[in-house]
């Protein structure tokens, strides 16, 4: 059964990369997909998914207070709770109800019912990247906004989302801005081939949410993202982001720096790890059955991020 589902999710990711095919060039003329396309092609790729990474949320009321909602996942299930003592409870009672789940499968509701991606596509170092948005006003009302990017294994994305928040015993407190980030994909469990001396590296981008008590707070912007493992025999990854641009207006940011990580671990085929309530981390998989691919997500400098990159041709 598990070689079954394995197969049947790599002939769908292998569709999506055909109906994509058109855009991965720099000319994007005529074979450029459709927002419904670009829909369909994420919503294949979320239901696929074997693993989910989500940050925790950045809760900006509209009186002035501020605060945060704490994650955890397991596999492609999350859980969502106010406090961080609670976390655990609340993916345990995610894992046995659906609708406690905000997870991949919540996420594919979203995209179903009431989430669209804007027809303007962007390929940045061989990854493709647009804007979502979303309105609903049955249930629970929420707007929706977010920059997503593909590979041909995974996704990640960075939101904001505006709805009504509520405290710890599901009281409304107002409405508020939240931030966060996302990643998914076919997770590679192991670790990539240990051939002594050989380095390998992946190249793609980033994406950022400013949520510092500044005004830039709410910016969105895109950088490259580069890992890599220089001794495939010893396997540690270095992580690095830069060339930050605006998201919106394309300006360089020049003043925006967000420091590097050396030397994280491998653990089979992830590395680094979300400590609850940390707003100092990074945590990533390699997707992909040779290890082609990898996503992740991180906070650090006042930002709230995702970011992933295709394996480049070794050298």
């Amino acid at each position: 059964m598990e070689d079954n589902c394995r197969s049947v999710r790599w002939a769908l990711l292998g569709l999506v990369a055909s109906l994509l095919a058109g855009c991965s060039g720099s000319g994007m003329s005529g074979s450029a997909p459709t927002s419904e396309q670009l829909a369909h092609a994420t919503l294949i790729r979320v239901q696929s998914a074997t693993t989910v990474l989500a940050s925790d949320q950045h809760v900006f009321r509209y009186d002035g207070q501020s605060s945060r909602t704490f994650t955890a996942c397991d596999g492609t299930v999350c859980g969502v709770s106010p406090t961080s003592a609670g976390v655990e409870t609340a993916l345990a009672q995610a894992s046995s109800d659906a609708r406690f789940d905000f997870g991949s499968s919540h996420f594919a509701a979203r995209l179903e019912d009431s989430l669209e991606l804007k027809p303007q596509i962007r390929v940045v170092n061989g990854v493709t990247l647009t804007e979502g948005y979303g309105l609903r006003t049955t249930g629970q009302p929420f707007s929706a906004r977010f920059y997503g990017a593909w590979l041909d294994d995974g996704a990640f994305f960075v939101n904001e989302t505006t709805l009504t928040v509520r405290g710890e015993r599901g009281e409304p407190l107002g409405l508020g801005t939240v931030f966060d980030a996302s990643a998914l994909g076919v997770a590679n469990d192991a670790a990539p081939a240990p051939v002594d001396g050989m380095t390998a590296t992946w190249a793609g981008l980033m994406i950022g949410a400013d949520v510092s008590d500044t005004v830039t707070r709410g910016q969105f912007f895109r950088g490259n993202a580069t890992l890599v493992i220089d001794d495939l025999a010893n396997p540690e990854i270095d992580v690095a982001f830069g060339d930050f641009r605006d998201l919106g207006t394309g300006a360089m940011l020049a003043d925006r720096t967000i420091a590097g990580w050396q030397d994280i671990p491998l653990e089979g085929g992830s590395f680094g790890a979300k400590p609850t309530g940390s707003d100092n981390y990074i945590q990533g998989r390699f997707v992909g059955e040779h290890h082609g691919g990898v996503v992740g997500v991180f906070e650090r400098s006042n930002v709230v991020g995702s970011f992933g990159g295709n394996r480049q041709p070794d050298e």
